[in-house]
């Protein structure tokens, strides 16, 4: 907390004054601590964080717009693939710390003093924010638009297809908030790079990508693997008391799941309060948007029912979660790439939800053998026929793949790709 508020100090992140009238809204704060993990899930350090409480924030008095600067992790593996897998560039992780600290405010933003820091001189003060602090809405705006502005002074190139990516020469920076991971085709390249970012802020240097976004970044025989087993385990360990049984499939073959098999009564909606089906949900979907298209479907279909879960809900839940123990050791293989092809495959369940027979859409789209985008949806409306339903699905499909490509082109388009490709 005294190395939190230290940083608070050096980047003067705000000043003291005098409370403003009542009708002026002052926003609160609070400390949360985080265990830090390494890759290999174990606690490294404890940290301290000064969060503010922008949820009592109001639009239009104390911020305007917002937006989070994170790329969409689809290129995340598109990038890994092509450049680290097919054309063996090397790969680097850095970290800002502290970085909405470096950025901004446009508006008028008024805070109470931290818990356990009050001035001893003005008590009754507040804090008037001249910088980004973590909590406030439009932090996350005021850091892309600093990032964005040093980067542009660097020479870097924002691309127009793609939020977080940054190009510049044979360099590609991956920005998700403040981790920041840099592709480049030389060590002297991505040293230069980071000597740059470190002219503007302070940075923890990783290394080689370990571990981005809890996903470990496995390395063998040249290649990458994208693998979540720690993370498995842990979120197994965390629910095995509710006795998940180990199975091969994740979901079982003629299982119908539906909304009759919800609770009715307050008794049977009390006795399924004990069970924590959304946050079991929420980690699942995790792992599924991450490293796992195998079970994308079976968390889609089960994460319809959070609002009511039954008992049939929860025991098909669990029997994935025991899937997900059996298999924990699978590793998304992003190196099984030849050449830059995309190819994808898209299918619909024709009218296969009992409660309002919308069909599911769902599609995966390949980079060369590697699968770098996939999702599973209940379709916008309800059609007539089979045919109607897989147009669909195809329809969303093309989307995606319009997008991969626009993306791939503007590479193209900025010599990042020039003379690279075998």
């Amino acid at each position: 907390m005294d190395a939190e508020m230290h940083n608070m100090k050096t980047r003067k992140v705000w000043s003291l004054v005098p409370a403003p009238p009542k009708e002026v809204k002052v926003v609160g704060c609070r400390w949360v601590y985080n265990l830090k993990k390494n890759n290999e899930g174990k606690a490294v350090r404890y940290k301290a964080r000064l969060v503010a409480q922008g949820f009592s924030q109001r639009k239009g008095e104390n911020y305007e717009e917002t937006f989070s600067l994170v790329i969409n992790f689809s290129l995340i593996r598109l990038f890994f693939a092509i450049f680290v897998n097919l054309l063996q560039w090397l790969h680097w992780q850095v970290d800002v710390n502290c970085a909405y600290l470096y950025a901004k405010l446009d508006e008028t933003v008024y805070m109470r003093q931290p818990p356990g820091y009050k001035s001893k001189k003005y008590p009754d003060y507040v804090c008037k924010l001249d910088r980004a602090l973590y909590g406030l809405k439009q932090s996350g705006r005021q850091w892309f638009t600093e990032i964005s502005s040093v980067l542009e002074k660097l020479g870097f190139t924002k691309l127009k297809w793609a939020n977080g990516v940054f190009l510049k020469n044979k360099v590609i920076l991956l920005l998700y908030v403040d981790d920041i991971v840099i592709l480049g085709k030389t060590n002297e390249e991505i040293q230069m790079t980071v000597k740059l970012l470190a002219n503007n802020f302070d940075l923890k240097i990783i290394g080689k990508t370990r571990t981005l976004l809890g996903i470990q970044f496995i390395e063998e025989n040249n290649k990458v693997y994208l693998s979540r087993e720690h993370y498995i385990t842990e979120v197994y360990n965390r629910y095995k008391k509710f006795l998940p049984p180990i199975t091969s499939l994740p979901i079982s073959k003629g299982n119908v799941y539906s909304k009759l098999q919800c609770p009715t009564t307050d008794e049977e909606t009390k006795e399924m309060e004990r069970y924590p089906y959304r946050s079991v949900i929420g980690c699942l979907s995790f792992i599924a948007s991450r490293t796992r298209p195998d079970i994308n479907y079976a968390v889609n279909l089960f994460s319809q029912f959070q609002s009511n879960p039954g008992v049939v809900h929860w025991s098909g839940l669990m029997k994935l979660l025991g899937y997900l123990q059996a298999t924990k050791n699978y590793k998304l293989d992003i190196g099984n790439i030849a050449e830059i092809s995309l190819t994808a495959y898209s299918d619909a369940d024709f009218a296969s939800c009992t409660d309002d027979r919308i069909s599911v859409g769902g599609h995966i789209v390949f980079c060369g053998n590697v699968p770098v985008s996939w999702r599973t949806a209940k379709q916008k409306s309800v059609t007539l026929s089979s045919m109607e339903a897989e147009f669909l699905s195809i329809c969303e499909t093309a989307k995606e793949l319009m997008w991969l490509k626009n993306v791939l082109e503007e590479c193209q388009s900025t010599n990042v790709l020039l003379g690279d490709i075998p």
